[in-house]
């Protein structure tokens, strides 16, 4: 797979366990706005990269989860985006039961998704326990890449602020 993939889409409701159940809010994204060829064409697995709500100035560190969320055992691939507020971020930083992010609902609004590398395959797990345990060290690691200052960073930090529609 080559990096960076841009993704941009309104955002759907999902499942709601993100919120619900494990506590980790996501934002879903809708299949049919980012094409089913690309959708398609991404791998299962957890990955790392940036996001934005469109017409808004921030720019999120993302933890992402593709594919059928084997632990649920979904027949339907999902692409879901947990973005992380930043450490200053006080009023949003530590709402999730991971202590990092939980931002107010943004359904309908379109998101920018950058993703730019690769964590670790989709795995199922015996527990909601142990999946939890697994995103909170996936959000650890996206936290730890996404830090790291390339060329590719600032690139994709400033796709995801941009208007352009590709």
């Amino acid at each position: 797979m080559n990096f960076p993939i841009r993704l941009r889409s309104c955002v759907i409701r999902g499942f709601g366990r993100g919120s619900r159940e494990l506590g980790i809010p996501t934002a879903n994204l809708d299949r049919a706005e980012i094409g089913e060829n690309v959708f398609d064409s991404l791998s299962p697995g957890i990955y790392y990269g940036f996001a934005s709500i469109e017409g808004r100035t921030n720019v999120y560190k993302t933890a992402i989860s593709i594919g059928y969320n084997p632990t649920y055992g979904n027949d339907e691939k999902t692409c879901e985006p947990h973005l992380i507020s930043p450490p200053e971020d006080t009023d949003h930083r530590t709402s999730s039961s991971c202590g990092e992010t939980q931002l107010e609902d943004f359904y309908g609004e379109v998101l920018r998704l950058s993703i730019i590398g690769h964590i670790r395959d989709e795995l199922p797990f015996e527990s909601v326990e142990k999946l939890v345990d697994a995103i909170k060290n996936d959000i650890k690691v996206t936290e730890m890449r996404c830090d790291e200052e390339t060329p590719l960073k600032a690139e994709e930090e400033k796709w995801c602020l941009s208007t352009k529609k590709d």
